[in-house]
C-alpha cells in the first residue's frame, strides 16, 4: 500500500509540494514560537497560535483578549518577521481574534 506522500507526489508538481511543505512549517508549533521569541513574546507561545492563512492573511487566535491587545502591539514585528521566514508564501497581514472554547 502507497503512503499518502507518494499518491500525492504522483499528482502534484514539485513546486505546489514545496509549497505545501512551507505551509506545514508555518502552522507548526515551533515556527510559532520562533516568532514569537524574535518579538519578545516568547511567553504568548501557550496562549495563542497560527489558526489559518486566508486569501494571504494570517489568523491568529488567543485564548484571552488581554493576549490579541499584546500581539497587534507587535504586529507588524510579527508580520516582517513572518514574511523573511516564509518568503514563498504571500502574507499581506495578521487579523487576530480570541479562540472558541
Amino acid at each position: 500500500m502507497k503512503k499518502a506522500g507518494e499518491i500525492l507526489t504522483a499528482f502534484l508538481d514539485k513546486d505546489t509540494l514545496k509549497k505545501a511543505e512551507k505551509m506545514g512549517k508555518l502552522f507548526s508549533p515551533s515556527s510559532w514560537s520562533d516568532l514569537l521569541g524574535s518579538c519578545n513574546l516568547s511567553q504568548g507561545v501557550s496562549h495563542s497560535r497560527i489558526a489559518e492563512l486566508e486569501k494571504s492573511i494570517l489568523l491568529v487566535e488567543a485564548d484571552h483578549p488581554g493576549w490579541v491587545q499584546l500581539l497587534q502591539t507587535k504586529q507588524r514585528e510579527l508580520l516582517d518577521e513572518a514574511r523573511r521566514r516564509f518568503p514563498e508564501i504571500t502574507l499581506t497581514g495578521i487579523s487576530f481574534r480570541l479562540s472558541r472554547p
